[in-house]
């Protein structure tokens, strides 16, 4: 997996990608390759990049992301991927993995879609779900046979410290809770994000809720580039262990010194292994 490689703001996404492919097809037994948001705008100058992941040999999954939508509206952005839905499902292994779209904002009591860089805009909230996926996201929690991952660009049970949960992570959380109580076998085990570009665990009521690092920066202040690509391969074990193999870096340049109190700020993604929820 892989999260905000950023073509066409990193210089260097290319190579970090190809990294990523190369080190891809030199393993064996890999169920699906996942990018995680913040891929690429969709321009002209963009082919080769998507081809690249294109060409990989395997089940791929587009997330979409932000910036994604900088220069277009998600429509282009997908059709620039070949991605055939903004939300989804997929089964693979003894899990059931649910895709979200959290791309949009509220402002004066509207929710927007994310298009064209509209998202940049004062008085507003932003990564909200819509109203027709939050509907099908909980159809399929309440239907689900089996323990259920989620996928997003943005967080999803990230609050920072003693600080309440955002309002637009708690609506998912909450549908997240209550699904579980009435439908078990198909609780939520895991919570999968980028955006953030940190490293970073949170376990709320006992759900892990993991943010994977951007291959390419740590933005604060502007890009504090890292000096190798950061991707990860992960694991989950029949006994419901998740092991992530990550990958050491280094910032190219020390980053401002202000920004050592960002939780989970690292030019690397940590290997580690954790329990999640497997249904009996």
């Amino acid at each position: 997996m892989v999260a905000d490689l950023h073509h066409g703001l990193a210089p260097d996404a290319a190579e970090r990608l190809d990294a990523f492919v190369k080190a891809t097809l030199g393993r064996e037994h890999i169920d699906f390759a996942l990018q995680m948001g913040d891929f690429c705008h969709a321009k002209p100058e963009s082919k080769a990049f998507v081809r690249r992941w294109t060409d990989l040999p395997m089940r791929k999954v587009h997330v979409l992301g932000n910036h994604d939508m900088d220069t277009c509206d998600k429509a282009a952005a997908m059709a620039h991927w070949g991605m055939k839905s903004r939300y989804r499902a997929f089964d693979q292994g003894d899990y059931r993995f649910l895709v979200l779209d959290l791309n949009h904002f509220k402002k004066e009591g509207l929710l927007v879609p994310y298009s064209h860089g509209n998202y940049f805009t004062d008085n507003a909230t932003h990564n909200w779900i819509d109203p027709e996926q939050l509907d099908w996201f909980e159809r399929e929690l309440h239907r689900s046979k089996r323990p259920v991952i989620v996928i997003s660009h943005q967080p999803i049970g990230f609050a920072e410290p003693e600080k309440p949960m955002p309002p637009e992570q708690a609506q998912i959380l909450n549908v997240i809770q209550k699904a579980a109580k009435g439908n078990p076998r198909g609780a939520v085990a895991l919570c999968l994000c980028g955006h953030m570009h940190v490293d970073r665990l949170a376990i709320v009521d006992g759900l892990p809720c993991y943010c994977v690092n951007s291959a390419s920066y740590f933005w604060y202040e502007g890009m504090q580039k890292y000096t190798q690509p950061l991707f990860a391969f992960m694991e989950i074990t029949p006994s419901g262990m998740l092991r992530i193999e990550g990958r050491s870096g280094a910032f190219a340049s020390a980053p401002p010194p202000a920004s050592s109190t960002v939780l989970g700020r690292s030019a690397s993604i940590s290997s580690q292994e954790f329990s999640i929820h497997v249904s009996k």
